[in-house]
């Protein structure tokens, strides 16, 4: 009977004992319903404290998402959750009860509007279980735990159907029953990274996809402006209509593909998106989430890039004929989007750089706000 471990972190300096009881129930009533609903397996519990906030004012998720990936890291959870009195600052809705993220298998919970006594542990319950199965990319239903919810009152215990745990099942088995790093100690960066995709390739693929990177140019305005702007000064160059025209589309498509994935890694370092936990040892959780959340980023800046090509074929029909031969010699419309698209994704790079730390990492790990 494999082992799985679900912790919990709580993140706030909070010492009402009456809400720490609560907390404390919810955690063993939440993982007795995963024991019944999942039989073949040994659930445990994990518990730790960070009280590094006041448990009042508002909280930003993504420091709450790190610090139980952290933990998890640290204490060999498979899963966690942060639970804290605050408010959660929300980042697209105008309130947040939690979220959830598939890629770091975390999720976060705040009580600050569960109410009290019985109907708080009954709501952190439904709460947890509604996020626990978007670490397994379940989608939303209209009914079980999977039921979307835009207020407390909606929240209420149910089963997850069979179909959603035979999905449960098979990524428990492919993916958490055997981490890499059991297997044996030593490992190359190479080798462990693909071992780590190759156990459960479509998982990996599924949760980049869950993330739909094509919305991150909407939400970074840092970002998309760098690539306009630079979009725009090449349109109005003949330098660049010149040298567009002696370039053909294999280069073209090469540099862009080069492009995309400098510009993919720049931002990734730049903005410390891998920088997961304090763990320096082989951890199957940090790179199979390191993975999804680069995919994620090559995806949004290949959407990016698509939507620059687009604009920028359009910009290109609309200038004089007349003008084009006097710049280029003729009218390589193809060649000038291609170069002018290649060299947005880059100048998004240097761009996005200039975002908020937690804005882009925000629009990466948070697969729900609920």
């Amino acid at each position: 009977m494999g082992e799985v471990v679900v912790g919990w972190v709580l993140g706030a300096d909070l010492r009402d004992p009456e809400l720490l009881a609560a907390y404390a129930e919810a955690r063993a009533r939440f993982l007795r319903i995963l024991a019944e609903q999942f039989p073949e397996y040994r659930w445990r519990d994990g518990y730790a404290e960070r009280r590094v906030h006041l448990p009042r004012g508002g909280l930003a998720a993504v420091g709450l998402l790190e610090m139980a990936v952290d933990e998890a890291l640290h204490r060999h959870w498979d899963f966690a959750f942060t639970i804290v009195p605050n408010e959660l600052l929300p980042h697209h809705r105008p309130t947040a009860m939690g979220v959830a993220s598939k890629a770091l298998e975390a999720g976060v919970i705040s009580t600050s509007r569960l109410g009290s006594g019985e109907e708080l542990i009954e709501r952190i319950v439904a709460l947890a279980l509604h996020l626990f199965g978007h670490f397994f990319g379940l989608p939303h239903r209209d009914e079980g735990p999977m039921r979307p919810v835009s207020d407390p009152e909606e929240l209420r215990v149910e089963p997850f159907s069979e179909a959603e745990r035979a999905a449960v099942r098979q990524y428990i088995e492919n993916v958490v029953l055997v981490r890499l790093e059991e297997i044996r100690p030593r490992w190359n960066a190479w080798s462990f990274y693909l071992e780590t995709f190759f156990q459960d390739p479509r998982a990996v693929l599924e949760a980049i996809w869950e993330h739909r990177p094509w919305r991150m140019p909407l939400f970074l305005g840092r970002l998309t402006a760098a690539a306009a702007v630079s979009t725009v000064y090449l349109l109005m160059s003949s330098d660049a209509w010149a040298l567009a025209a002696h370039l053909t589309p294999g280069p073209l498509l090469l540099g862009t593909v080069l492009a995309l994935f400098a510009a993919s890694l720049f931002l990734f370092l730049g903005q410390d998106v891998g920088a997961l936990g304090h763990e320096r040892a082989w951890r199957e959780q940090l790179a199979r989430a390191r993975m999804v959340l680069f995919g994620a980023l090559f995806l949004g800046l290949a959407a990016l890039w698509a939507v620059v090509l687009a604009l920028t074929l359009l910009a290109a029909w609309a200038l004089p004929h007349s003008l084009l031969v006097a710049w280029a010699g003729g009218t390589p419309r193809w060649s000038f989007a291609l170069f002018a698209a290649m060299v947005g994704v880059v100048a998004a790079a240097l761009g996005g750089n200039l975002e908020e730390e937690a804005e882009l990492k925000a629009e990466l790990f948070i697969d729900e706000e609920l």
